[in-house]
């Protein structure tokens, strides 16, 4: 399967990210939260993406298991929040995008030094009955 240039970089260029992901009946969702710094100048102007100390970002892929059993990319759309450990909260304005035949879901939020977030995801999947639920915990680093 053939997977874009971004979600590859994030997957395969950084060590310390193992790939993470949700399965739900046929559809599976990969996420990933980096620093925004962490993308190469040419991807960061290609998604429109600050590459900032405070910034992260958040990609989501979105796939659906063909009758091969084997996942192809879809289109898929999302909503959801980024909550620090005192109760701060920022809604995600979630876009997107499309490079070649691969979908992603993307969100620049803000983070500081050492902070721990929690993202609260809902993740509708395009020809899904009923949106994921997708929750998960990850603390950021300014490099």
């Amino acid at each position: 399967m053939r997977i874009g240039a971004l979600l590859l970089g994030l997957l395969l260029g950084l060590p310390t990210h193992a790939e993470q992901f949700i399965d739900s009946g046929d559809y599976r969702v990969h996420y990933s939260a980096i620093n925004s710094t962490q993308l190469t100048p040419d991807v960061a102007r290609r998604f429109d993406i600050a590459r900032t100390r405070g910034e992260a970002l958040l990609v989501l892929n979105a796939q659906r298991r063909d009758a091969d059993g084997r996942y192809v990319p879809i289109a898929a759309s999302a909503s959801g929040q980024a909550r620090s450990l005192i109760g701060q909260v920022e809604k995600l304005k979630l876009r997107a995008m499309r490079e070649a035949e691969v979908y992603y879901v993307l969100a620049p939020f803000q983070v500081l030094d050492g902070e721990f977030l929690t993202l609260e995801l809902s993740v509708l999947p395009e020809g899904a009955a009923a949106a994921i639920p997708l929750k998960f915990q990850q603390q950021f680093y300014r490099d």
